[in-house]
């Protein structure tokens, strides 16, 4: 469940900066922090015009899979390149890319799943398209698309499945929702609980048992199983 950002560092004394040397100076730094860590380049080709080879750092933690991207010219090792003129980030635009097919894959994984979840909190007209969103009561961004709920509500019956990623907290409040949802007698109460549990002020709230608590959690580690990997998500018709 731990995420992993591991820092690409600017180095000028790696002699040919081949895969096995590139591979063997991140791993100092990475197994610092993971010990267990296996790190690998994965994928290495020529960036048009610029000299520069993009190269593919693949790094394992206890099943976990991360990549990152560096680049290498000569004996130089660097986390991006600039472009002025056109304005660009060579490493920005791999990481959007890179977003924009995980959220591809997740869609198509979850599709068929969300559509028979029980521990989803229900809301609008049944006849109109279907949206599901996932949401994290801790994220502030998920905060922010919260406040436009009832807008949502206008054009599409809205699905919410929490899937924290901020901790403890964000899972006993998320169980705290579902439980409290489930008595709610309509949306304006629906969203009156995820409202009070979204605020950034809460601080006490009803403990949660060890099942809920764990419901919560298995809840998470099955979208996170198929590719969810940031709040908010929506997915549609």
């Amino acid at each position: 469940m731990k995420k992993f950002t591991l820092a690409l560092i600017c180095v000028n004394a790696l002699f040919a900066a081949s895969n096995e040397q590139i591979a063997e100076f991140y791993s100092q730094s990475i197994k610092a922090q993971f010990p267990d860590a296996k790190v690998s380049v994965s994928q290495r080709q020529k960036v048009a015009n610029t000299g520069f080879e993009s190269v593919i750092v693949s790094i394992e933690v206890n099943g976990q899979k991360e990549e990152q991207i560096l680049f290498t010219k000569d004996n130089l090792v660097v986390p991006d390149i600039i472009d002025l003129k056109a304005k660009t980030s060579y490493r920005q635009d791999y990481e959007i890319k890179k977003f924009q097919e995980a959220r591809e894959n997740f869609t198509k994984n979850a599709k068929a799943v969300v559509e028979k979840e029980e521990m989803v909190i229900r809301m609008g007209d049944k006849n109109k398209p279907a949206i599901y969103v996932f949401s994290d009561p801790e994220c502030p961004y998920c905060r922010e698309h919260l406040k436009k709920i009832k807008e949502e509500l206008k054009n599409y019956q809205v699905n919410y499945i929490l899937t924290p990623v901020h901790g403890k907290s964000a899972f006993e409040k998320s169980a705290l929702i579902y439980k409290e949802t489930q008595k709610a007698k309509n949306d304006d109460e629906k969203i009156a609980i995820l409202k009070k549990y979204y605020d950034e002020k809460i601080k006490n709230y009803p403990k949660v048992s060890e099942k809920e608590f764990t419901d919560a959690l298995k809840l998470y580690e099955k979208y996170r199983s198929l590719g969810l990997r940031s709040v908010p998500t929506i997915i549609g018709d």
